[in-house]
């Protein structure tokens, strides 16, 4: 069976003055249907671009990157962004809520971006919604709720629009040690359900969560 992701040979750098850093150095790696998947690194090792290239934010220098078999290295601009919108779900360190929107509204954004209608969207993403008890703050903004529960919010938008991968950046990162467990919980239960999952982190306690775990160091990867 193809694997979901492959990256083959990645290389990505930046110029610093009259310097070139390179901050990926030919960077193999496959993610299955299914996989839960933990990229652990420190601070500056390269983790954070690679997420970017995973989700189709920024583009490599070099090599190939298939998903679902679709050659993202050959993939114009423009569609890099239905890509995104199509077929990967966000999970943030920071939220990336809208404040001034409902929870509804955050939650629903994805949808309407497709096209769908209000009401369309809301009937999408009642089963989502309910998963993770939030049927009862739905008209409450972001400022007015704590930060686990924000970062369900953040999870259900991920979710409603069934994306082929959730990618989480250090999704526990702003969170207490408990509400952290708890959303390490609902990753694990969303796996178990058949999302595949890439979480980006530094802390190895977090990574130990996933199901497989792949270190970066000084933009090289180590299995």
């Amino acid at each position: 069976m193809e694997a979901m992701i492959k990256i083959k040979d990645i290389c990505k750098g930046y110029d610093v003055g009259n310097e070139r850093l390179e901050v990926l150095k030919s960077i193999n790696l496959e993610v299955e249907k299914g996989d839960y998947l933990a990229i652990l690194g420190p601070s500056g090792s390269g983790k954070s671009t690679l997420m970017n290239i995973i989700g189709c934010m920024d583009v490599a220098d070099s090599g190939e990157y298939f998903l679902n078999s679709l050659p993202i290295h050959e993939t114009k601009e423009k569609n890099l962004t239905k890509i995104r919108n199509s077929e990967i779900g966000f999970i943030f360190q920071k939220y990336h809520l809208i404040p001034t929107y409902t929870v509804m509204q955050n939650i629903i954004m994805p949808l309407l971006v497709r096209g769908k209608s209000h009401t369309q969207a809301e009937e999408e993403c009642k089963d989502t919604i309910e998963m993770l008890g939030l049927d009862k703050r739905l008209k409450h903004k972001p400022s007015e709720l704590s930060g686990g529960q924000q970062q369900r919010v953040a999870i259900a938008r991920a979710l409603v629009g069934n994306p082929a991968i959730l990618l989480a950046d250090e999704p526990t990162g702003a969170l207490d040690r408990n509400t952290g467990k708890e959303v390490l919980a609902l990753f694990n239960k969303l796996n178990e359900m058949g999302n595949t999952i890439i979480m980006i982190t530094h802390d190895l306690t977090v990574a130990e969560h996933a199901k497989r775990i792949v270190r970066i160091i000084d933009g090289e990867m180590f299995e």
